[in-house]
């Protein structure tokens, strides 16, 4: 702690559109090891000094979020530090067993996360910039592991290169090598960068996405207008209106070849990604349980509509495909791959209609069609179009907010973010790779997150938070549990 307190410097660091868009999130996992036989395991002082050794590479977590004129700092203050949450318990629960209930959530009697799905206050008030639970199992049998991070800080890319230095960090510290300096390592917080890396040309944006960022609302600014904490504490609020449901599927390797092939073969596009599949399953089964709802629930999205300017035509039903805007930035790419780890991510708007989607689970014809739709929507993110989001997105500060809005009154959607390429499962302590790594139990609602298979198994997880109607019909879909099955 002293050679960090000694060594950081006062500085402010100016936030962009790029890292508002998305910071109505949190980024939280669980990650489970298992001791290999060690009596040094993952020391609790060995977990800490590693921690503020990596710290003094990140000092931007150290700071204050404020805003100023809708417009959003990080300051570091060398005499007022913002010190990241690092708390550590006992539990009465043995590793065996946790592995033995497939590291469901119900494993531990206890959460081990420690905050909710939005940024909100911490212990002083502020919200944290990191916050990070060390869960230790009976008879030094293992650690869960929680670390959170909020969009306002970093994407879903810069909390996996956070996290896996930390654990290179630990590994250094704790093996022969130690003898060894392990030269501090130069991080990029500088939002600039993004700026001057996007091209001058730029493509106008089509007609859903201008809709999504360049639309105003009395919604939005009324957000705008709000402290992040007090904007925290109002979408919390809405988060225990509307309880989300989460469970995590398993989709094979061979499943995704033959959906894949399927598309292919349909010749509606003449090539899809594993994501372009994976999305076309996921806006299936969701807008099937969105269409499910009760009278009710569709009363009550009609008066929505009617008080608001909806996004979405009647009927059709909202794909916000989460992309990262790095591999489209030559000059960004040009860098240390992983030197820029601020917010570099926003969403792209793929719409079809409901009864298309619903359609796609007995027609190969109609899934081809909105996997293709994926992709080609996908396809025109270029440098250039880019450049047109980033235009959108810094020219009126209270974009986000506005975009938060569209999103809050738009019930037929789902968000689907895939972090499977992030490389979670090299976060090797210096003890062995994670065995589990899991996101929280509940999260935002009409909320897809493809995320990695551990060691030795194949294709991916798909974690989906949905309020509990939409997840009741998802688990009797046919198409869904055709093609998936049940984690937990």
């Amino acid at each position: 702690m002293d050679l960090f307190l000694k060594n950081i410097k006062s500085q402010t660091y100016a936030l962009n559109g790029w890292d508002f868009i998305s910071a109505f999130a949190n980024i939280p996992f669980t990650f489970y090891f298992k001791n290999p036989g060690q009596s040094d395991f993952m020391s609790s002082s060995l977990l800490r000094a590693s921690f503020l050794r990596t710290l003094q590479e990140f000092p931007i977590l150290a700071g204050h979020l404020v805003v100023r004129d809708t417009r959003g700092y990080i300051v570091v203050d060398k005499n007022n530090l913002n010190m990241p949450e690092y708390a550590e318990s006992q539990s009465c629960i043995d590793y065996k067993f946790v592995e033995a209930g497939k590291f469901s959530w119900d494993a531990l009697p206890h959460p081990v996360s420690t905050v909710t799905a939005v940024p909100s206050k911490g212990a002083n008030r502020n919200i944290k910039l990191v916050n990070v639970n060390v869960v230790r199992l009976r008879n030094n049998s293992g650690v869960a592991l929680f670390v959170n991070m909020p969009h306002y800080v970093v994407d879903g890319y810069g909390y996996a290169v956070f996290v896996r230095r930390w654990a290179e960090v630990c590994t250094w510290m704790h093996g022969d090598t130690y003898k060894n300096e392990l030269p501090l390592r130069e991080f990029v917080f500088d939002r600039a960068v993004v700026r001057d890396a996007m091209p001058t040309d730029m493509l106008p944006l089509d007609d859903a996405c201008s809709r999504m960022y360049e639309k105003t609302s009395t919604m939005g600014h009324l957000l705008a207008w709000m402290s992040p904490e007090t904007r925290g504490d109002v979408l919390v609020t809405g988060t225990k209106l509307m309880p989300a449901n989460g469970h995590i599927f398993h989709v094979s390797r061979n499943t995704i070849n033959k959906l894949r092939s399927r598309v292919e073969q349909s010749g509606l596009a003449r090539r899809v990604s594993d994501n372009d599949v994976l999305a076309a399953m996921i806006s299936q089964c969701v807008a099937q349980g969105v269409h499910a709802k009760s009278r009710t629930r569709r009363m009550f999205s009609s008066l929505v509509r009617s008080l608001t300017r909806p996004l979405l035509e009647r009927n059709n039903f909202l794909s916000l495909i989460i992309v990262d805007a790095r591999p489209r930035l030559e000059k960004l790419m040009q860098m240390a791959p992983t030197q820029y780890v601020g917010g570099c991510i926003t969403g792209v708007p793929v719409i079809n209609s409901t009864h298309s989607l619903i359609a796609a689970a007995s027609s190969d014809k109609q899934f081809s069609s909105i996997a293709s739709s994926v992709r080609s929507v996908v396809d025109t993110v270029s440098d250039k179009y880019m450049s047109g989001i980033d235009n959108a997105l810094n020219r009126n500060p209270a974009c986000f907010a506005h975009s938060l809005a569209l999103s809050i009154t738009t019930p037929e959607k789902v968000i689907i973010t895939n972090q499977s390429r992030f490389g979670l499962y090299e976060c090797d302590f210096g003890f062995g790779a994670p065995k589990w790594i899991a996101p929280m139990a509940t999260f935002l609602t009409n909320f897809a997150s493809v995320l990695p298979v551990g060691p030795n198994h194949d294709g991916y997880h798909v974690y989906l938070s949905v309020e509990k109607y939409v997840m009741n019909d998802i688990l009797s879909n046919g198409f869904w549990s055709t093609h998936t099955s049940l984690v937990y």
